[in-house]
């Protein structure tokens, strides 16, 4: 018998946990990946409790009636290193997980499909959308907290489906579900934004930046969820604050809804300065889409990026054939449209002149 907190209790047998110890099921993994940010697929978009018991229109690998895996089928593990790390959170290109583990680097029978692996990952194709059934959250205004019913309590709203889209402690939501992601170029390093570095408050705070462009040789085109957002700023020191937002004492914002003092304790107590003002800047988050992989037949097919209405547009820098026009590539292109036409037309007449 122990004491803790001013009461008894027994100890674990920790001998007998470690003997029936055994691998881990989806539901250790969901119990927080499911979970992260606060509930059911608020975060990641694409890992969601639906994953627990799914078809494969949600997830092909995890589907019961199909591949049936489990998480640690990819994200396997070595010495207490489990593989798979998070581009959100990991700068460094190492320890990831990557399609062609399995699938290698020529998954396709169709040869020009494979030459579209080396520039284009295996999800850009193959996850159309996520949030397929749990809604995602896509936006979050920290600036619109701190309102209360007329009658002072808690002021909370909600959507058709359930979720909040205002809480008087954290602001306003917004979600979506069968969302098509954004692309980008990513090489698989990334830069992070840290306490007390300088922000250009004029555009949107990269609060973690995928490296990466079209004449990167190493970078491919990836889907991602862009999580959205504003957040309480400093705008005389140029950098991101960390409130002091609970706790019992009266500097925490969900106690006295000061975003002044909170902002003061916060800095205080991670050693940076406050100027004693506050606002609120533009923020992003990107987040990759690596489940909810689709059917095969249900892949994207050429014309979702080789048409002028491209998922592709907003990626620039180089040309896409059927997205983009070169006047030269065009000219070219025309002209032996034109001389095959006529090249078939005179072999024709040849041969109907040879016969009479």
């Amino acid at each position: 018998m122990k004491k803790f907190g001013g009461k008894n209790f027994l100890p674990p047998n920790y001998s007998l946990i470690a003997q029936n110890v055994g691998s881990p099921e989806r539901e250790n993994c969901g119990t927080c990946h499911f979970l992260g940010g606060g509930g059911n697929n608020v975060k990641h978009g694409d890992i969601a409790n639906e994953l627990m018991e799914t078809t494969r229109q949600v997830d092909v690998h995890m589907a019961v009636d199909g591949a049936s895996m489990n998480c640690t089928d990819c994200h396997n593990t070595n010495k207490h290193n489990i593989s798979g790390n998070l581009y959100s959170i990991a700068s460094a290109d190492l320890n990831r997980v990557t399609c062609d583990q399995c699938h290698t680097t020529q998954p396709h029978r169709n040869k020009t499909l494979n030459k579209h692996v080396i520039r284009i990952a295996c999800q850009t194709c193959h996850i159309p959308e996520f949030a397929k059934k749990s809604s995602t959250k896509m936006y979050w205004d920290w600036s619109t907290a701190g309102e209360f019913n007329s009658d002072g309590t808690t002021r909370v709203e909600y959507d058709s489906l359930g979720n909040i889209t205002y809480h008087t402690q954290k602001g306003s939501f917004q979600w979506e579900n069968n969302v098509v992601p954004e692309y980008m170029w990513f090489n698989g390093d990334a830069r992070h934004y840290l306490l007390g570095d300088q922000i250009d408050s004029t555009t949107p705070v990269q609060l973690n930046t995928l490296i990466g462009d079209y004449h990167d040789k190493n970078s491919r085109i990836i889907p991602v969820k862009v999580h959205r957002g504003k957040q309480i700023f400093d705008p005389e020191n140029k950098t991101m604050i960390l409130p002091h937002l609970f706790g019992h004492d009266s500097a925490a914002y969900w106690n006295t809804y000061d975003w002044d003092r909170a902002a003061e304790t916060g800095m205080k107590s991670v050693d940076l300065p406050y100027s004693g003002k506050y606002s609120f800047v533009s923020t992003e988050m990107y987040w990759p889409i690596n489940h909810m992989v689709a059917p095969k037949e249900e892949s994207l097919d050429c014309e979702a990026c080789h048409t002028r209405d491209s998922r592709l547009n907003d990626l620039a820098g180089f040309y896409l054939p059927g997205r983009d026009s070169n006047r030269l590539l065009d000219f070219i292109g025309f002209s032996l449209i034109i001389l095959t036409f006529l090249g078939v037309i005179i072999h024709s007449l040849l041969r109907a002149t040879k016969e009479c």
